[in-house]
């Protein structure tokens, strides 16, 4: 899984702005730099060593050059070689400003926030100096500042949040429900701030889960129904994540979708009973000739792979009442859904070329005995997955060798098969997952989220105790 404590330092911001002091240089170098060795290198270039900052929270990043009221800024690596060789550029390039940083000089707001102030200190200088900026422009100039910060660390203060929006340009709002109240939904990893607190949520429950999973470890989706008032700014497109900005505070009612959260501790005990079978059956299906994934190939080796760990582990934990003949044909399916899928578009054909792919080239799987009758139920379901579900449903019922009961219990594994198969649409932020069809199927999507860093080709060449 994501060392989300390194992602929450790369993408999020200092919290702490102590004076660097002799004890911290002596403490944090890693190859003897002394206080006074860097404070002659500033000085050399007509930097004050008074003005470096240190954030003791932090692991990296955690030691900047900060003149806050010329604008002049540089990250310190406290290593001799660094500050005597690469550091010599930038700090160089903070002396050739004469003094003052030209962007801010020239008020060129966007420029000098995108440009000259590192992101672990942009909270830290926008918040001293909001006030300065146009009105007009200090909401889209906050927002583009918003939008580069994956993690505020709760550092937005609640008066300026106030203060910026109500410089907030007019704009759309979401659709609202017959109550005239709006749906919105906020993904939470395990560092994000609880839903009274946060300032982003979604209009659209994808782009929600699709934040989830690449937070750090995916924990909640949050649902809350608002009255339009408390929307402050909207952008309706999925490139900007239909996003919805609110004040903090002005979200007090909100519900949590039932998902199992992507925690070790929840992780580690849904896998354990499935691995020796992943392994057994996903080598086989690393045999059957699939090709691996990447930049222009979605569905490959890697995808079969994510739908028989999820149908694994569906059939393991939902509480479903199947047998052994369903699991052997819920894996078949999983490794022979796509075999005959030729391409990465929408292919309503691709179910019926995998099952005349498998009686062309005889496909069977090593340790699984199935009698005829479930050979068939897997061919209605391998053929009829690429298909909307009324119509599978439909060839079904229409099945001749199926009893009434049979038919019923066939489209329940449908159902299964096809929702397996759309929790890997979490790969390319395609699933919506209030169209899974199975209670079980509807909990998973974190997990999905979650098996995406997991080297699952690799898992295949553990050895089995």
């Amino acid at each position: 899984m994501r060392n989300s404590l390194l992602l929450q330092e790369v993408r999020g911001v200092m919290t702490r702005f102590d004076p660097l002091t002799e004890e911290i240089v002596s403490e944090r170098t890693e190859d003897g730099l002394t206080y006074a060795e860097l404070a002659e290198t500033l000085s050399a270039h007509g930097l004050d060593i008074s003005k470096a900052v240190h954030d003791p929270t932090r692991k990296i990043f955690h030691t900047y050059y900060a003149d806050y009221e010329h604008g002049l800024y540089a990250d310190l690596i406290l290593n001799r070689q660094y500050i005597h060789d690469t550091g010599q550029r930038a700090l160089h390039a903070l002396a050739q400003q004469g003094g003052i940083c030209h962007e801010l000089a020239e008020r060129d707001w966007a420029s000098y926030y995108t440009k000259s102030v590192p992101l672990p200190m942009l909270i830290w200088d926008f918040q001293q100096r909001y006030q300065d900026i146009p009105k007009e422009t200090v909401f889209p100039i906050w927002h583009r500042i918003y939008k580069r910060i994956d993690y505020a660390n709760d550092m937005w203060q609640p008066e300026i949040l106030a203060y910026v929006s109500r410089y907030a340009p007019p704009g759309p709002l979401p659709p609202a429900d017959t109550d005239g109240l709006i749906t919105i939904y906020r993904g939470m990893g395990e560092r994000s701030m609880p839903p009274e607190r946060a300032i982003s949520w979604s209009s659209h429950p994808g782009n929600a889960l699709w934040f989830a999973i690449h937070s750090g470890r995916g924990t909640h989706i949050a649902v809350a129904r608002i009255r339009p008032e408390l929307i402050v700014a909207y952008f309706p497109t999925f490139s900007e994540e239909n996003e919805v900005l609110v004040l903090p505070g002005s979200i007090t009612d909100y519900r949590y979708e039932d998902m199992i959260p992507a925690l070790p501790e929840t992780v580690l005990p849904l896998l354990a009973p499935t691995l020796l079978e992943f392994q057994y059956y996903g080598r086989q299906a690393k045999a059957l000739g699939y090709p691996e994934e990447g930049l222009f190939k979605i569905y490959g080796v890697k995808h079969i792979l994510h739908v028989l760990l999820l149908t694994l582990i569906y059939y393991h934990h939902s509480g479903d009442p199947l047998t052994q003949a369903d699991r052997n044909i819920l894996i078949y399916f999983s490794l022979m859904h796509d075999i005959g899928r030729t391409n990465d578009d929408q292919d309503d054909a691709h179910g019926e070329r995998s099952v005349a792919a498998i009686h062309k080239k005889g496909l069977r799987l090593r340790g699984m005995v199935l009698t005829r009758k479930q050979y068939r139920i897997v061919e209605l379901l391998i053929t009829h997955h690429s298909h909307d579900d009324n119509v599978g449903a439909a060839a079904v019922m229409a099945e001749p060798g199926l009893t009434r009961r049979e038919k019923e219990h066939t489209i329940h594994l449908y159902h299964i098969c096809k929702d397996m198969d759309g929790l890997d649409r979490v790969r390319f932020n395609g699933l919506d997952y209030r169209m899974l069809r199975t209670e079980y199927g509807r909990r998973l999507p974190l997990i999905a989220g979650c098996l995406l860093e997991e080297d699952l080709l690799g898992a295949l060449e553990i050895e089995s105790p």
